[in-house]
């Protein structure tokens, strides 16, 4: 089942998304602003789908020093999936750790080297879709591994799928412990180890 919404739908569920990073990354969402928004409560539409980097954004928020907000916007990154008429989902996105821009030069220096995601020796970070099921309430629950440092993070992560028009919008956000992940970052204080992982992706038929 879903549930039908009009124009008034916003990228906000009580949740932050991010959108006020100040470094300039424009993130698009201006496709077909004629067709209806409906919510996905129990299922996604099958096929093949591709994620359209031009209409998504995937970012990290996190705190430096305990109190300075940091957000990190990953600019490089592909990917998809496949759902099949029962419910079955598989997919894969590919992110480039190089990629990563918080705004500020030195900073994205060192969080692009070893003492954090080690972009060098690790170019790419995926996170692989094994499932998604209904909640019960106004959003799905996925289900998948975060591969990151050569280390496997499960991530169970609380998605409001919405389709508009011929492509769909997937938002959602997670709390990662580096220590509890078994990452840790070398220097916890410039940025903390507990990030905030924020997706807003647009995705169109493979």
């Amino acid at each position: 089942m879903s549930e039908e919404h009009g124009h008034e739908h916003q990228h906000g569920h009580g949740h932050d998304n991010g959108h006020e990073h100040e470094h300039g990354h424009e993130h698009e969402h201006d496709h077909d602003h004629d067709h209806e928004h409906t919510l996905i409560v129990d299922r996604l539409p099958s096929g093949d789908w591709r994620v359209d980097p031009a209409g998504s954004e995937l970012l990290f928020k996190a705190r430096a020093f305990g109190v300075l907000p940091v957000t990190g916007v990953f600019e490089t990154f592909a990917g998809g999936f496949s759902a099949d008429p029962a419910g079955g989902v598989s997919g894969r996105l590919t992110i480039e750790t190089g990629s990563l821009n918080s705004g500020w030069a030195r900073r994205d220096h060192r969080l692009r080297g070893p003492a954090y995601f080690d972009a060098e020796r690790h170019p790419e970070m995926t996170f692989t879709l094994e499932r998604i099921a209904p909640s019960g309430a106004d959003h799905l629950n996925l289900t998948g591994t975060l591969h990151l440092l050569e280390r496997p993070v499960p991530l169970e992560i609380p998605v409001y799928a919405i389709a508009h028009g011929d492509h769909l919008h997937l938002e959602g956000q997670v709390m990662v412990d580096y220590d509890v992940a078994g990452l840790g970052w070398v220097r916890p204080a410039f940025v903390a180890g507990r990030v905030r992982a924020q997706a807003a992706l647009t995705l169109v038929r493979a």
